[in-house]
């Protein structure tokens, strides 16, 4: 294996806004760069990637869903409530913001070089991290370690300002090479990730890490999105949780990373509803007409 730093992470600046109109080189040597951090620290951090208008309306939706939330999401929220805090879960099905955030492409360009251009997203989740919240259990993330081949790829979106003292993500250097057991890497010194509102940060899979102790006033909201192989189960079915209506609404990237391409299907009325999108059923589907 290759060797490893125990400096913290590069902030990693690029024109985000402008992605989809550069040059296909500069991106390239972008990610080059990005690779390194990814190999030598575990952690790629996209300096600026979220405007703070846009972290102020995804802290606001959040806050939305965890007060008009359902009874079983409202307990569950306060049994965790001194541990990791509140969760929404299935983000993206909430509000078309969250929607097109899974869809990042600077983040879903980036992973599909690890995952594949199948790559669906396993999870969207908005998080808040309350005053008195303990530090986090340590884990890497997917669910076995194989040199060279990641299974998942996880991206954290900070809509706050993020250090050690409000719960910054902590992590052990160095674990994504060695592959110790957890007991082991909890004895080791951990790193805090300090990041700015906006940044997105990237994990190397494999890297032990976990959320830390809000000793603030303040609460740190962030949103998680979590991307798998084609192959593997999403958290939720999210094809069968749309309707055809919200379904057609959907761009290339979001149907792909929802999973429509690679569902079992159950007749022949999910087949037309679902995957109507197939190019090879379009003359054919009577949902369009």
């Amino acid at each position: 294996m290759s060797e490893w730093t125990n400096r913290a992470p590069k902030r990693m600046a690029f024109d985000f806004a402008s992605w989809e109109r550069l040059p296909e080189a500069e991106k390239t040597d972008f990610f080059a760069a990005c690779d390194e951090e990814m190999d030598a620290v575990g952690v790629v951090v996209l300096a600026e990637a979220i405007p703070h208008d846009l972290c102020d309306e995804f802290i606001e939706l959040i806050a939305g869903e965890i007060r008009s939330a359902s009874p079983i999401e409202r307990m569950a929220n306060q049994r965790r409530i001194r541990q990791t805090g509140p969760t929404v879960y299935n983000m993206q099905a909430r509000h078309p913001k969250f929607m097109a955030q899974i869809a990042y492409r600077p983040v879903i360009d980036y992973f599909r070089r690890f995952l594949g251009d199948s790559m669906t997203l396993y999870s969207c989740e908005g998080r808040v991290t309350p005053p008195g919240t303990g530090d986090g259990n340590w884990h890497y993330d997917g669910y076995a370690r194989i040199p060279d081949y990641y299974l998942t790829m996880n991206s954290l979106h900070y809509l706050c300002d993020s250090t050690k003292e409000n719960g910054a993500t902590r992590y052990i250097p160095g674990t994504h090479k060695e592959f110790i057991p957890l007991a082991e890497a909890a004895t080791r010194e951990a790193k805090y990730i300090d990041v700015k509102k906006g940044d997105i940060v990237l994990f190397n899979p494999y890297l032990i890490h976990s959320g830390s102790a809000n000793q603030t006033e303040k609460e740190r909201p962030i949103i998680i999105n979590y991307y798998c192989r084609s192959y593997m189960k999403s958290e939720f079915n999210y094809p069968r949780m749309m309707s055809y209506v919200e379904a057609s609404k959907l761009t290339e990237d979001q149907r792909r990373l929802l999973g429509f391409e690679h569902m079992m299907l159950e007749d022949l009325h999910e087949m037309y509803r679902l995957v109507s999108c197939r190019k090879a059923l379009a003359d054919m589907n009577p949902y369009s007409f």
